[in-house]
Parts: C-alpha cells; structure tokens; sequence
C-alpha cells in the first residue's frame, strides 16, 4: 500500500519535470533558432510577401549590397584590356570617382525604390509562388559572422549574409549573375 503511494506521488513530479524540460528545450530552441540566416531568410520572405518596406530593409543592407556592386564593376573594369593611352587611363579614373561620389545618393534612394518596388508591385504570381517558397530549398554555409547562401544544386553562390550587431543576419552582397537570371 506505501509502494503504490509513493508511486501517485512521485508521478505528478515526475510528468512535472518532463513537461519543464520539454519547455525550456522549446524555448531555447525557438531562441536559438532566431539567431540563423535561415530565419532572417524567413523573415525577409514574409516582409516582402507583406510588403513591409521597414522590414525588407531591416534584413537589406543596402549600403553594402551597392558598395559590394560598386567593387564588382570596378574589378571587372581592371580585368578588361588596359587602357591604350593616357586619355583614356585618366576617363576611367574620373569614372571610378565620380561612381564614389554618387554612391551616397544611390544608397538613399536605394532604399526608397525598394519602399515605392513593394508598395505599387502588383504581379499576383510572384507573390504566389513567394508564398510558396521555402528558405530550405537554399543552401546556406556559415563561416563566424559571414553566411554564403546558394541555391540547392548550384555551386555558385547566390548572395552572402552577415549577422547584425542586433543579432539578425541581413544581406550584404548579390551575385550580378544571378541578378541577371532574376530579371529574365
């Protein structure tokens, strides 16, 4: 009779404990999970699926994405052929500054275009099959504060990510050609 109410006493306690620790471990979970590329991914889709503009910034960081562009033309600018003259050495220097110098105002107005882009964009499709989506079907490799993220399959990498000081990861750089692929 003593051994079966031990046993009434100790299974409360005992379901108790289980159910606290089933908790704790689906809260760290949760807090662990929001600090991945693949949740700020998530939270970029459902952003623009809202067309959230402040949010879509949140996880863009467009000064980055055009300072990254910027150095993407220059190189391939340095990997054409030399220049042939004097003339010419000193038109591409004037252009490299005068795309410095503009990259200020472009990263202001950036951030308008990406505000009035989801406001007035109205193709249904898109918007379906974003909805549609999954961040899974990307690949993403962290290395510390960095992220490469590519689509499953391909060996090119798509964009790259860095984590935020507040923690979230946001977008620093695009591969031109796969901006060259969104746009067909």
């Amino acid at each position: 009779m003593e051994r079966s109410e031990q046993v009434r006493r100790k299974g409360p306690i005992l379901i108790g404990s289980i159910c606290a620790a089933l908790i704790f471990l689906a809260v760290f979970a949760f807090l662990y999970a929001r600090t991945t590329p693949y949740y700020s991914l998530y939270m970029l889709k459902k952003a623009i699926v809202n067309r959230d503009a402040v949010q879509v910034l949140r996880y863009l960081d467009t000064d980055s994405i055009l300072d990254n562009m910027a150095k993407d033309v220059f190189a391939r600018m340095d990997n054409k052929e030399p220049p042939r003259n004097k003339f010419e050495q000193h038109m591409r220097t004037a252009g490299r500054d005068l795309a410095t110098q503009l990259l200020p105002q472009l990263k202001t107005q950036m951030g308008e275009s990406i505000t009035n882009l989801l406001l007035s964009y109205n193709d249904e499709q898109l918007f379906g099959n974003l909805r549609k989506a999954t961040v899974f079907a990307l690949s993403v490799t962290t290395n510390g504060d960095t992220a490469f993220v590519r689509q499953r399959g391909k060996d090119r990498v798509s964009f790259t990510m860095a984590r935020s000081p507040e923690g979230h990861w946001r977008i620093t750089s695009i591969n031109p050609e796969e901006m060259k692929l969104l746009g067909k």
